[in-house]
């Protein structure tokens, strides 16, 4: 038996994941393609924006700044831990079903799953105009993010690879 010499292979293309929802299910299949990836040796960026920013913002992180960002702020509670389904929330029965059924087979919730994909090496990114629009800065949100950058890294992020939006 032969072993394939692999060394001429082009390395595979990066993912860039675009998140735009902070609607549980979108942040959760966010979660599963990126440690897919990086579990087949890709390279992976999330880039968090408007709503997205959710899920990588602190639990109880307020809005700073003027009335209109504390007003969004105070309209906008959730954050990294606690998500609302996009569909079929029920009140939260629904996100409380989910979450139940996750643990039955092992998957892992938001949360983890970031931090999981961090450790394997992902790149956490906030997007900067959104921030300040809502009136949050990086301490707000949870140590994982890498860095607070613009459309443009996005774009040279993503010029390079794969890129999937999540909204």
């Amino acid at each position: 038996m032969t072993v394939a010499d692999n060394s001429g292979m082009d390395p595979p293309r990066p993912l860039t994941l675009l998140v735009l929802s902070g609607d549980m299910e979108k942040g959760l299949a966010a979660c599963n393609l990126a440690l897919s990836a990086l579990a087949g040796g890709r390279r992976v960026t999330f880039f968090f924006s408007f709503w997205g920013l959710n899920f990588i913002r602190r639990p109880g992180a307020r809005a700073k700044g003027h009335l209109l960002a504390g007003c969004l702020g105070l309209m906008n509670r959730d954050n990294a831990e606690r998500q609302k389904l996009g569909r079929f929330h029920l009140f939260g029965a629904g996100r409380w079903a989910l979450l139940r059924l996750m643990g039955r087979y092992d998957l892992l919730p938001m949360r983890e799953g970031l931090s999981t994909a961090h450790q394997m090496g992902a790149r956490l990114l906030a997007c900067s105009n959104t921030l300040q629009l809502m009136g949050l800065e990086k301490g707000d949100l949870i140590p994982e993010v890498d860095d607070v950058a613009g459309a443009m890294t996005f774009l040279d992020t993503a010029g390079e690879g794969i890129v999937v939006t999540l909204s």
